[in-house]
């Protein structure tokens, strides 16, 4: 038995849930195939049912339950999944991050950024990268920010921002008590705080005033940081053309 399986047999599954696993179970290389709204029609149940079926086993949703049943057949030798593996994880993770998204949130974010109140951008490393697009696109808007990619530059500008300032935070660390001073300071302050992370049990969190976290996976090779962050690029790419509409002629131009 596929060791995703076993872990789902080990659960408290409704009835409905059971069945999912058994169908599963029984056709394994044709659910790693699958799109959800397929299996929903072979198994006559609701996106939602099989959503909290696969979050019960502590995946993000159906795509990363995917994923990670084409990774254990192929470890079995049962399947054909070989050389798109890690292409099928990257599409898993980057439409789970998708259907996760608040639009609303994302809307309340594009208000903040463009709002002309003082704006900071913070990204170190990998995380620089996508950092350092919003800031030069936002810029190109006539949208004015300053990049931070040095983590004591960082304490000391919270320490003497003006206090309508707003600080965004690009983190892919599961491990981000590095930053927790500086988010500590800046809620003690009163500053605005936007977490992006992949990291859904970061310290920073209940520090932030809006968290967004993708489906991006902390990965290392040889000791180097090698998560994609194709997430972190797909919310900031929406939060661009969000803060572009809004030069168009009639676009919103409400501030927060």
């Amino acid at each position: 038995m596929l060791p995703l399986f076993e872990k789902a047999r080990g659960l408290r599954l409704t009835e409905t849930e059971t069945s999912i696993l058994q169908w599963l179970e029984a056709h394994p290389a044709e659910a790693a195939r699958m799109n959800l709204s397929a299996l929903c029609a072979e198994l006559y149940t609701s996106n939602a049912t099989i959503v909290r079926f696969c979050q019960k086993l502590g995946l993000s949703g159906f795509n990363d339950f995917k994923y990670q049943l084409r990774r254990e057949l192929q470890q079995s030798e049962a399947s054909f999944f070989y050389a798109d593996t890690y292409v099928d994880r990257a599409i898993a993770r980057l439409e789970d991050t998708v259907a996760s998204l608040d639009l609303r949130q994302l809307e309340e974010i594009t208000e903040l950024l463009t709002s002309g109140r003082p704006l900071y951008i913070y990204g170190t490393n990998l995380s620089a990268l996508p950092a350092r697009y919003l800031q030069i696109v936002l810029n190109s808007l006539d949208y004015p920010s300053i990049l931070i990619e040095w983590r004591n530059l960082l304490n000391g500008l919270v320490s003497n921002m003006r206090e309508d300032a707003i600080l965004l935070v690009i983190s892919a660390k599961g491990n981000a008590e590095r930053y927790l001073q500086a988010f500590q300071e800046a809620r003690k302050r009163g500053l605005t705080t936007i977490l992006l992370t992949c990291s859904a049990e970061s310290p920073l969190i209940p520090y932030g005033t809006i968290a967004v976290c993708t489906s991006d996976q902390r990965e290392e090779f040889n000791n180097t940081d090698v998560n994609p962050r194709l997430g972190f690029f797909t919310v900031i790419q929406i939060l661009i053309e969000l803060a572009a509409e809004k030069k168009k002629p009639g676009g919103d131009t409400k501030k927060v």
